[in-house]
């Protein structure tokens, strides 16, 4: 009697520690979880305010371009590394139809503006991605406290 009574004693115990293993685990695994949305938001804080805050834009992509010339004699058709430019044109679109526009040189204003609509898609997307990250976590977060099944 004594030794099945000291067996199920340490069963009990060892399904016990099992337990607190686990939720040990659990809880160090959330509050990495929140560490990292803690990182997160302070990324997102900067960023959001750095997007609230424009520069002027125009809506396209920058394309830098090197061209060879029409001189049959240039020193760029001999050399593809001697052709002319950069060259800066926008990339747009207009009537379902590509567009390019000559801009200028790269530090012409047109090209800045150019650059600023791409810094400023940049910062959105990469907004998306930290909200879609913290969602992530915060749905593993509360998975540790959803019951499955049908447990009462």
């Amino acid at each position: 009697k004594s030794l099945t009574s000291s067996f199920f004693h340490g069963l009990i115990l060892y399904v016990i520690n099992i337990n607190i293993y686990k939720i040990k685990e659990t809880m160090e695994k959330v509050s990495r979880w929140r560490q990292r949305i803690s990182q997160l938001r302070k990324i997102r804080d900067l960023l959001e305010n750095r997007l609230m805050k424009p520069k002027a834009m125009r809506v396209g992509s920058v394309v830098r371009q090197y061209m060879f010339c029409g001189k049959v004699s240039c020193a760029c058709h001999r050399d593809p590394t001697k052709k002319h430019g950069p060259y800066y044109y926008l990339s747009y679109k207009e009537g379902g139809k590509s567009r390019y526009k000559y801009l200028g040189k790269a530090t012409s204003p047109e090209v800045e503006r150019g650059r600023n609509y791409q810094m400023f898609q940049r910062g959105m997307a990469r907004l998306g991605k930290i909200h879609r990250e913290i969602i992530g976590l915060l749905w593993k977060i509360g998975e540790t406290k959803m019951e499955k099944g049908d447990a009462e």
